[in-house]
Order: structure tokens, then sequence, then C-alpha cells
């Protein structure tokens, strides 16, 4: 076998495996870069115990580069998981041990832009109506967002691709005269954690500071962790951790109170 048949064989071990795979392939002084974190060996194979893992997965054509002791394999990577589909350029560099056998030493994902069947683009801004600006600002930061100043009655929240605003009844009328009166919606605003730990210490934190609660923590039956707060002017904002098999359940169940 030769070495590009050897480290393809590792990377799909890896790429259907959990955390133990991991553990096993990955060199002691590991890097590995993934959309939006740079994880060291203990934190990638505690994220892989705690990721869902893959339906199936498809590796492309892969380019082999060595050198010396070590080589590369870049190729494209196609993983299933339900209805979503992630589709990325990937890179590992491996190097040889004393013993001879191939330890991951640093693995790069670059994700590829998605083709999008959609009409129009997606939503860039969503605006939240609140009865008090610098209450509702209060809650969001509180939260953990960084809420510019409020320019009464309007305040707004920055994100990559999207705006968070708050406007008061006051100011809506400038730019929707079809408005409601209502001060609430059942629309939830999820924010996506990155584990279940992380979705009971939010809940925790804003509900020790006084804000309500709507839905206490719960393993929800689509497998995710997930709880649901209320800002001053009840609009409703979801945590949810990433999913996990180990944690889905069927049929559904009425959430606990």
């Amino acid at each position: 076998m030769g070495v590009t048949d050897e480290l393809m064989a590792i990377e799909r071990e890896l790429a259907l495996g959990r955390g133990d795979v991991y553990a096993r392939v990955l060199h002691d002084d590991a890097v590995v870069v993934v959309p939006g974190a740079v994880l060291t060996r203990a934190q990638c194979v505690a994220a892989m115990d705690e990721s869902p893992g893959w339906d199936d997965v498809d590796l492309g054509a892969p380019q082999l580069v060595e050198s010396g002791t070590t080589a590369t394999v870049v190729y494209d990577f196609t993983g299933a998981r339900g209805r979503d589909t992630y589709r990325a350029t990937l890179a590992s560099t491996y190097t040889r041990d004393g013993a001879g056998t191939w330890r991951l030493l640093l693995h790069q994902q670059t994700p590829q832009e998605r083709p999008s069947a959609h009409a129009l683009p997606g939503p860039t801004q969503l605006n939240l109506v609140v009865s008090d600006v610098a209450r509702a600002g209060e809650f969001y930061r509180d939260l953990g967002w960084d809420v510019g100043e409020p320019v009464d009655p309007h305040a707004e929240i920055r994100f990559e691709g999207l705006s968070v605003e708050l406007d008061e009844h006051r100011s809506v009328a400038f730019w929707n005269s079809g408005s409601p009166d209502d001060d609430a919606a059942a629309t939830v605003l999820s924010i996506h954690l990155g584990s279940r730990e992380e979705v009971d210490a939010v809940w925790t934190r804003m509900t020790g500071l006084g804000y309500e609660s709507r839905q206490r923590p719960f393993d929800a039956f689509f497998g995710s962790r997930f709880a649901v707060l209320a800002d001053p002017d009840g609009h409703q904002i979801g945590l949810l951790s990433p999913r996990s098999d180990a944690h889905r359940s069927d049929p559904p169940q009425p959430a606990p109170r």
C-alpha cells in the first residue's frame, strides 16, 4: 500500500470515528483548524466525543506532498448528516513516530461555498420591537452580545452578515405603518452554543440575574440540549447545543416544565 492510500485510509477512519480514534492518531503536539476554532489535541478529542458524527462521507481524489518524514494529503470532503451537507477542502499533514506509525500533526478545513437554490438572498437584518431600548439592551449585553449605544429609540447589534436591531414602538411607525401593537410573538431566535454544558451555564447565569425562563434546559428529542429565555419584552431566545445521537428520542414528548 502506497503512502497516499495509507493516509487516506486513516482520514476515512477519522471522518467516521469518535474521540478514541483521534486520541490514537493525533500527534501530542497536533493542531486542528476548523471553521471558527483552533483546537489542541485534547480539545479535538473532546469535541469529537461530543459531535453527532456523519451519516455518510465522501473523500475526493487526494493530492500528496512528501518531504522527509512528513506527508500531506489535500482533498475535497463531503459529509452528510440528515438533511445537512458539509463540503470543504481538507489538508492533513502527518509525520512518522519512532515506531514508523503515521501521526496527524496538522489538520485544516476550508469550507466550500454552498450552492443555493434560494431565489432571493438570505436575511441580513432582524428587527425586534421593544418597549424600552435601554432595558432590552441591558438584557442582550448580559447575554453576551455587544450592543451599540442606543440612539433613542433604536440600538443595533452587529454580527458578520446580520444586524439585530432594537426599536421602540414609537420608532416603528416611521418605517412600518402596518406593524401590530403586540409586544411579543412566538418567534424563537436561537443561539448555537459549543456544548451541552454551556446551555445550562448560560441559562443559569441569565435566570440568576432575574431574567425569565420560558423553557428550562433539557435533552430535546432532536438530540440537542435546549433552553429558552425571554428578554424584557418577551422575545424568546433559544440556547441550542450541538446535536448528539445518544440524546435523540422518538417519538417526541412534551418539553418538561
